[in-house]
């Protein structure tokens, strides 16, 4: 009686047994199936002349009265703006990259008051305004009429000049194709040193182009060149590299 009860419990647990079995079979018959692959990577780089640069320069006042040193700072940046549109700077190629305002507060005394429980609240003696300008000029030979007549107008702070292109696409796809095809034969001379055959291409991977920007600072010593002589300051582009890479997933097999 005890039996004939148990037996389906037994049943039950061989059919179990016999299911696992023929999963990990089927699993390892998958893993056997799995194509075996060769994966080669190359970057392919392209190096350009830049045909714009940015020019990043500020207009910087201080004083003790919030509204005055606004004043002086809106004033000094349009002079700048005015003599910049002069030099063919067309209005929506400058613009307000960053506007800060910033508190001054006198030294704090070291010795600690004894007499006072109350809190030290600094008062402010004076702000600093700083307006930061980014021009991007497209007419490279007068880069550096942009940056003396910048600083003559009213700017009192150089930061940089970076070079670009104003079309990176024609670049980037060649530094593409060239790597695509410095991947391509890549993997056509592992095949033959390694003795495999390379059946199919199963996967690309294309890692995103890059121009990297050539930036020149000179800070203040530009800046003095700029004051003390009336001839432009002079400025040399050089080349980009615009980089891409590509990589290849070949499936392979034994010669």
């Amino acid at each position: 009686m005890i039996y004939s009860r148990q037996r389906p419990f037994f049943l039950s647990v061989v059919l179990i047994i016999f299911s696992l079995l023929g999963i990990d079979r089927v699993h390892s018959a998958e893993i056997d199936q799995e194509p075996r692959t060769l994966t080669v990577s190359e970057e392919g780089n392209v190096r350009v002349t830049p045909d714009k640069a940015v020019v990043t320069l500020s207009v910087e006042t201080a004083g003790e009265v919030l509204e005055d040193v606004q004043d002086e700072n809106r004033e000094n940046m349009k002079r700048v703006l005015d003599r910049l549109q002069k030099l063919g700077i067309k209005p929506e190629r400058m613009q307000t990259s960053s506007l800060s305002i910033t508190p001054h507060y006198p030294p704090r005394s070291r010795q600690p008051s004894r007499q006072s429980t109350r809190p030290y609240i600094p008062k402010i003696i004076g702000y600093t305004v700083t307006n930061t300008l980014t021009v991007e000029v497209w007419d490279l030979a007068i880069v550096g009429r942009v940056v003396d007549s910048a600083l003559q107008a009213g700017a009192n702070r150089f930061s940089h000049i970076t070079w670009g292109l104003r079309d990176k696409r024609p670049s980037q796809l060649e530094a593409l194709e060239r790597a695509a095809q410095k991947s391509r034969a890549k993997a056509r001379v592992l095949a033959q040193t390694l003795h495999v055959k390379l059946i199919q291409l199963l996967a690309v991977t294309e890692g995103g182009p890059s121009a990297l920007p050539r930036r020149a600072t000179r800070g203040r010593a530009m800046m003095s060149m700029a004051m003390e002589d009336a001839g432009s300051t002079p400025v040399s582009p050089g080349e980009l590299t615009v980089r891409a890479s590509v990589t290849l997933v070949y499936e392979i097999s034994q010669e």
